[in-house]
């Protein structure tokens, strides 16, 4: 199988078996996802930074997105993350000083600070939307539907979503 980004086979899980002596298919697999991870995001991470995006910022506006003209609090913001260790607050910072969040008081409770898109950041989602889309179809077009619902139900899994 080669990598996309330079037609060579990744060789690090069978060094680590010849470093090592052991196949240890979790480890084996774990090798394999990261590299599968990196090289498939370096794509997306290209699609983003020309729209001046890390993908964490571009993570927080589909939140924000999603939560229509209502937007939605931080802590909601930081529940869909693809990383739970991210800095939702920092992230948001940076978004509201590029011009592309705003943030105002909840209706009900003044306590409360809602995030909203701008006119240029629901702009620029959706400039993303379709290459992105695009990206995914092309990353994984050598797997059928069936194998890409396999692999998904695989993940969560692993991850421990799913328990069985």
């Amino acid at each position: 199988m080669t990598d996309q980004n330079n037609d060579k086979v990744f060789q690090t899980p069978d060094l680590v078996i010849e470093e090592t002596g052991q196949y240890v298919p979790a480890q084996h697999a774990y090798l394999n996802l990261i590299r599968t991870a990196q090289v498939m995001g370096q794509h997306v991470s290209d699609l983003l930074a020309e729209f001046g995006l890390s993908g964490k910022q571009y993570n927080v506006l589909r939140s924000i997105r999603r939560g229509g003209s209502e937007g939605l609090r931080v802590s909601q913001i930081s529940e869909q993350m693809t990383d739970p260790r991210a800095d939702v607050t920092r992230l948001m910072d940076r978004l509201v000083r590029d011009g592309l969040v705003d943030r105002k008081p909840d209706v009900a409770d003044r306590r409360v600070v809602r995030s909203v898109l701008t006119d240029e950041g629901a702009k620029i989602l959706q400039s993303i939307d379709e290459p992105l889309l695009k990206i995914h179809r092309s990353q994984f077009e050598l797997l059928s539907e069936s194998e890409l619902k396999q692999l998904d139900f695989l993940l969560q899994k692993a991850r421990g979503e799913i328990v069985g």
